[in-house]
């Protein structure tokens, strides 16, 4: 039951998930796509405005000293407070540019500190013209900051360059990242797809394996389907119908084996009531009564051999409870039986073709002779004279194979279907003595060594073939299916 508890609820909840389980890691590969680009491109975005920025105040610092150089001139000859007014303005704007260019964040502490240090030094000096009017100092601080002005605006540009460099060799690394993480996503994806598959076709084949074994009249083994719970309803139901099924079945045998036992008390009186009147115990016959006995007798015996078959076929549906396993030589069993037809094939000049190869077997003694003895009945049967019958002896790792093929009429196709069917006899078999109970019989015995019993289509005669399984998988525990 707790293995039952970790599937969904329903069957479509189950599908719903698989198709969950397979989309999400293209939807997590396509959610790291977007974000990883959106964050490059906004760093790239800002590693560009970053290098406009540097460019634009490079350029305004550069112009604003030389405005100053120049009104500071101005002052020098004219002396007048407006020249210095405007080389103050200019100043303003200088330094406002200058504490711009050190917010640039790739920037680093060094170079904002020389930048601070230029303002510093130019604050100083010109503190000194406004206290004392001596303007030398200041020329000496515009000279100094232009040269060091410049370096240093050369070595920002150069790192802001850098940076953007980065950013295009971060982004070529990411495209790798991204196809990376696209073929990732796919393959996990199609992993996922292949477990749901495989989780699927293992409860469909589950409950395919239950209906097909209730079709073929396998009612022993329990039925419980495991998965959602629309499955397990199903499985329910299926055990419903197998309980129904067994209980049906078992009403048939009875009634058949009543039916049987009661019929044959009354038989034998009449076969032996005919019996007497044939050796003329009760006086001398004419010929008519002669003639009417034997028909007595023949219909008698007929009668008789289709009540013991039915009581065999009964017996056979019920054989995989009864079953005595045990080690056999299927090989030699095979000889065995053919023994006790050589006697009679040789009047009628039949051959045997035997290839038998030395096989172990776990099976029921009583059971593998009857499937052996049936097939070979119905092959010297239906065999013209002279005819060979070949018989074939196979196994592999887990089956034996056991085929006989004769050179008779062979099974028309349209009479292949029912050919295993109780009672049932083809137009070739019509001619023949027999009542239809042979291969049934013959069938029913496989089955109950969970074997398969089949007709394999050919030119001529008929080929039947039996696969059993080398170690008796009916011996072992029933499992869920």
């Amino acid at each position: 039951m707790a293995a039952m508890k970790r599937y969904p609820r329903s069957f479509l909840q189950l599908v719903t998930l698989g198709h969950i389980l397979v989309a999400l890691p293209l939807l997590v590969a396509g959610a790291y796509v977007f974000v990883a680009l959106d964050t490059l491109n906004s760093r790239y975005r800002a590693a560009i405005e970053h290098v406009s920025t540097s460019s634009r105040l490079s350029g305004e610092l550069t112009e604003d000293l030389v405005h100053m150089e120049r009104d500071l001139r101005r002052y020098e000859v004219l002396k007048d407070g407006q020249s210095l007014s405007d080389y103050a303005q200019v100043r303003s704007e200088w330094q406002s540019n200058l504490e711009s260019f050190t917010r640039l964040p790739p920037l680093p502490e060094r170079l904002i500190s020389e930048l601070r240090h230029q303002i510093a030094t130019e604050k100083d000096a010109y503190i000194t013209l406004r206290e004392t009017g001596n303007t030398n100092p200041l020329h000496t601080a515009i000279d100094d900051i232009k040269l060091r002005s410049q370096k240093a605006l050369d070595e920002a540009h150069d790192i802001l360059e850098r940076e953007q460099d980065q950013y295009l060799a971060e982004s070529e690394a990411l495209r790798i990242r991204l196809l990376v993480a696209a073929a990732s996503a796919a393959l996990v994806a199609m992993c996922c797809l292949w477990l749901i598959r495989r989780l699927l076709s293992r409860l469909i084949g589950r409950f395919e394996k239950a209906v097909l074994r209730l079709g073929k009249g396998d009612l022993q083994q329990e039925i419980a389907l495991d998965g959602p719970g629309d499955l397990r309803w199903l499985g329910r139901w299926l055990e419903w119908l197998r309980r129904r099924l067994l209980s049906l079945e078992e009403s048939r045998t009875q009634v058949l084996r009543h039916v049987s036992h009661e019929l044959k008390t009354p038989l034998a009186a009449m076969h032996e009531g005919a019996s007497l009147l044939n050796e003329l115990v009760a006086g001398p016959l004419t010929p008519e009564q002669h003639r009417i006995v034997g028909i007595l007798q023949s219909n008698s015996r007929r009668l008789q051999d289709l009540i013991e078959g039915l009581l065999r076929l009964q017996q056979a549906g019920h054989a995989a409870e009864r079953i005595g396993h045990e080690k056999l030589r299927f090989d030699q069993l095979i000889e065995e039986v053919l023994e006790t037809y050589r006697l009679s094939a040789g009047e009628r000049q039949l051959h045997f073709e035997c290839s038998l190869q030395e096989t172990e077997i776990i099976a029921g003694r009583e059971g593998l002779t009857t499937i052996i003895h049936n097939l070979l009945s119905n092959a010297v049967k239906f065999s013209p004279d002279g005819a060979c019958i070949h018989i074939q002896l196979t196994h592999n790792a887990d089956q034996a194979i056991f085929e006989v093929i004769d050179q008779g009429p062979g099974v028309d196709a349209n009479d292949a279907p029912q050919i295993f069917e109780p009672f049932y006899r083809s137009k070739a078999s019509r001619q023949i003595a027999g009542i239809g109970l042979g291969l049934a019989i013959a069938r029913e015995f496989v089955l109950a060594h969970r074997g398969e019993l089949r007709l394999v289509p050919t030119p001529e005669g008929a080929h039947f073939k039996v696969i059993l399984p080398l170690h008796a998988p009916y011996l072992r525990r029933p499992q869920n299916i």
